[in-house]
């Protein structure tokens, strides 16, 4: 049976669920990073420590990436998508568990470092973790492309990925909160955790079995699809360097920055929670900036995709910024503002690369996008390894930034280079 015709707002409330599940995920994802010093002076989670913890999250994002990828195609989002955010829910809340000797004693063995059973027990959450979160992009992806024009996507994008810089926005918030009442770094883990089971009822609420199941709005003109293998390939290849340049970017800072500031330049710690908050706050400005001038520019007669790269130049400018940070000293009145504009930088690409992304063919959308994602976060996982190792032999931060910052470039040439309309003749 065909469901009700919905209202043309209903699509937008779709779009807030999309923003409040991309809001926990990170919530989740992002309590580790604002605790990581106070686990590194507690269980000696060392900077080469964090650096793997980072790295098996990332290989099991990848994993999970190409898995729910293949689901999502096959059975669509509409009961996936509660399983993956009770999945990564459950993760967090046992990650408190690595404070229980009775539980990270049973990972020692004689002669381990001190704080070894902690380190594993966290490096097993967060391939959970990781795991289960990765199921939250194909679903996202395919709901958005299922009620959104080509138009309205990139601003639909923009509010979709504007929930990771909410989440990552309340996290310092609320450890700086619960920090204030006395309460531990468990607290923040389980918490959080319990409050990503009530989006479940919600979806169900809202997304009716059949919503999701008919064809998509048709794609913009001009991006109907490549008209011959070659051309397909040549966008695959567009993406896969796109978002792995812009993945890179954006992880390093997410992972690293509050070590950064608490770290290396000796913030105090509520100084440190209300920076790391305004840079995701200058982040989601520019994110929703940027799928709003997509929007604006395509409705003053650019093409969509022209308009696409515009936005995605300008933004890869902004990110480039990061290349500066090491140079400007400790102080906030310079560092934080610079911090800000490369995080709306590098935050606003993302909605560029989902609207490329969601060109590609509907059927297999998911795991394309999964395929895409799992390259990612294997880049993602080992440059993670390999800079936590570098900062624990270095204590420098620098080669990071200059990464983060250049990175994108990389995806602007690719896009400029390889992304054509092959149909016309």
């Amino acid at each position: 049976m065909t469901p009700p015709a919905r209202s043309s707002s209903w699509k937008w409330w779709v779009c807030g669920v999309l923003l409040l599940a991309t809001l926990l995920n990170y919530m989740d994802r992002q309590a580790l990073a604002q605790t990581a010093t106070e686990l590194k002076q507690l269980y000696h989670l060392h900077d080469a420590r964090y650096g793997q913890v980072e790295k098996w999250f990332s290989y099991a994002f990848a994993v999970g990436s190409v898995v729910f990828g293949l689901l999502a195609d096959r059975f669509g989002p509409w009961r996936l998508y509660p399983l993956v955010l009770v999945g990564w829910s459950l993760a967090g809340i046992v990650t408190p568990f690595a404070a229980d000797p009775s539980i990270s004693g049973r990972l020692e063995s004689p002669g381990d470092e001190p704080g070894e059973g902690a380190f594993r027990w966290l490096v097993l959450c967060r391939t959970v973790l990781g795991f289960f979160e990765a199921g939250h992009w194909p679903c996202a992806l395919i709901t958005a492309r299922q009620v959104l024009t080509a138009a309205d996507r990139p601003f639909g994008n923009g509010l979709l990925q504007s929930g990771a810089t909410v989440g990552a926005v309340l996290v310092p918030l609320y450890v700086m909160l619960l920090r204030a009442l006395g309460l531990g770094w468990e607290v923040v883990f389980w918490t959080v955790g319990a409050v990503g089971l009530l989006w479940v009822p919600v979806w169900f609420a809202l997304v009716r079995r059949g919503d999701l199941d008919g064809p998509p709005p048709p794609p913009a003109s001009g991006d109907a699809g490549p008209a011959d293998v070659w051309g397909f390939v040549r966008r695959v290849a567009v993406l896969v360097t796109v978002v792995t340049c812009i993945g890179v970017s954006w992880q390093f800072v997410r992972a690293w920055l509050p070590k950064y500031l608490k770290e290396y330049h000796q913030y105090p710690a509520g100084l440190a929670d209300l920076a790391v908050a305004g840079y995701y706050i200058a982040a989601d400005v520019g994110c929703i900036l940027a799928g709003f001038a997509v929007k604006w520019l395509a409705g003053r007669g650019w093409g969509v995709h022209p308009a696409r790269v515009l936005v995605y130049a300008g933004w890869a400018g902004l990110t480039a910024l990061a290349v500066a940070v090491p140079a400007l000293g400790g102080s906030p009145w310079v560092l934080l503002p610079a911090l800000m504009l490369v995080g709306a930088g590098v935050l606003g690409l993302h909605p560029v690369y989902y609207a490329l992304a969601q060109e590609l063919p509907a059927k297999h959308m998911g795991v394309l996008s999964g395929a895409l994602a799992a390259v990612t976060w294997v880049v993602v996982g080992t440059v993670q390894g390999r800079i936590g190792a570098h900062i624990e032999a270095t204590k420098s931060y620098d080669a990071g930034f200059v990464i983060a910052g250049l990175a994108p470039l990389a995806g602007l040439a690719a896009l400029l280079v390889l992304w054509r309309d092959d149909r016309r003749a």
